[in-house]
């Protein structure tokens, strides 16, 4: 797997490694990321390219762009870009962490979601858009107005109570945004609290992952991998 980060990010890789199977190794290079502002997270995504020439030398079986505010920002037309800038600059198959959350939701046939997100007001707004413009009601949302690398800081019991905040009872599923969010390792908790599926960016990116590489996950990851093993 070749794993593309923003710079700050230090909770994809050891969620990954932690989650993978043996026979599954994580290779990164990263885009520069200082701050959640829609202007770094362009400025960041312009990098993309330079990194999908890093790691292509790696001859990976999938590459992965793990950032969700990045791919979301500006919408589908967006996204489909970026996917396709790095298909054709690495030769492989390209997994985003946007495009995967869509994929998750569709799999537990979800049309109704909660967000809860750690971002910025105005990235929040353009997330609860994107997953609006892909035919999902978002019914409720609740974020925690955090920037940069104090995402990473935001400990157990905030991730809980952002999501419980967050939750509505017409939310079918939360989708818990960010990946330098610490939360795919609370992912069974977090289920048995609000009692429905909960979506990490993690957790749903490495699901796509996997799924490809036609792998399963080791350890208990929520009600998304206990459907695919069905």
């Amino acid at each position: 797997m070749g794993l593309i980060l923003p710079s700050l990010n230090t909770t994809t890789e050891p969620d990954f490694i932690r989650h993978a199977p043996s026979d599954v190794g994580v290779f990164a290079t990263r885009v520069f990321m200082k701050v959640s502002t829609p202007e770094d997270l362009r400025a960041m995504n312009a990098q993309v390219d330079d990194a999908c020439r890093l790691i292509a030398s790696i001859v990976p079986d999938v590459v992965v762009y793990a950032c969700t505010s990045g791919t979301f920002l500006d919408g589908n037309s967006a996204l489909a870009n970026i996917t396709s800038r790095i298909e054709s600059l690495t030769d492989s198959r390209a997994v985003t962490t946007s495009a995967a959350l869509l994929d998750a939701l569709a799999t537990l046939s979800v049309s109704k979601v909660a967000i809860a997100a750690p971002y910025p007001a105005d990235v929040t707004k353009a997330e609860c858009r994107f997953f609006e413009s892909n035919g999902y009601k978002v019914v409720s949302s609740h974020a925690l107005l955090r920037s940069g690398n104090e995402i990473r800081k935001i400990t157990a019991g905030e991730i809980e109570r952002l999501v419980v905040e967050a939750d509505s009872p017409d939310a079918e599923a939360i989708v818990v945004s960010c990946t330098d969010l610490r939360a795919f390792e609370l992912v069974q908790h977090l289920e048995e609290v609000v009692k429905k599926p909960v979506l990490t960016s993690n957790q749903a990116t490495l699901w796509a992952v996997l799924k490809l590489l036609n792998r399963q996950v080791q350890g208990p990851a929520g009600a998304l991998f206990r459907s695919r093993s069905r």
